[in-house]
């Protein structure tokens, strides 16, 4: 039987719960070229130089910023095109990973979303069903604060009512699993396969057939 060693699990989205990432790429990334004929060079360098960090903490429209570059590429009717593009690939659920959060809650724990997303995203994330497994979604977007920010984890904290003691943050990212430690939860660094490890982490008990 398992014993959860947390009350709240504090799951990272991309790279944890969305299995997106490969060596530190988007997926989505490598294949937009290919598949729209739009460069990816430009827009990475466009959104990724400061633009995208400013709209995670709400202090930019992501819809505004992409039909900026867009109409500096000439194509400002495809705007909504990419970013639906970008959401759309970007949707590659970790089903063993969401296996063991569904068994978690099952166990008693509360499940939330601890996520560097924009509200856009946020708002896509819980309209493709992951907010089902979880009490509540938490995103950079939504809080005008992102990890490894202090006051992030804070946030969390007030919002549920737990104290730091009994919250577990789960995260592909050192310095975010780092911050999290200094401010007083627990961490577990997430490996891409590592999902063994992770359970373990949480308390849980599962078997192969339980990571299908």
């Amino acid at each position: 039987m398992s014993q959860l060693k947390h009350k709240v699990i504090a799951w990272d989205f991309d790279g944890v719960l969305n299995a997106n990432v490969r060596d530190g790429i988007f997926l989505w990334m490598t294949t937009f070229e290919e598949d729209t004929g739009l460069s990816i060079r430009s827009l990475a360098n466009y959104l990724f130089s400061g633009r995208f960090q400013k709209a995670m903490v709400g202090e930019a429209d992501l819809h505004e910023l992409v039909g900026e570059w867009a109409a500096g590429e000439g194509v400002p009717d495809r705007a909504g095109e990419v970013v639906d593009y970008w959401f759309d690939k970007d949707h590659l659920p970790d089903t063993k990973t969401l296996s063991i959060v569904r068994q978690a809650r099952e166990a008693g724990a509360i499940n939330v979303i601890a996520t560097n997303n924009e509200v856009y995203r946020a708002d896509w994330i819980e309209a493709q069903g992951f907010g089902e497994h979880m009490h509540h979604v938490f995103a950079a977007g939504r809080m005008c604060l992102a990890k490894p920010d202090l006051a992030y984890f804070r946030h969390i904290e007030d919002s549920l009512g737990y104290t730091r003691r009994g919250i577990i943050l789960i995260d592909d990212m050192e310095e975010n699993v780092a911050a999290a430690r200094e401010h007083g939860w627990d961490a577990h660094l997430f490996t891409p396969d590592g999902h063994e490890a992770l359970a373990k982490a949480i308390g849980l008990d599962i078997g192969k057939g339980d990571q299908a």
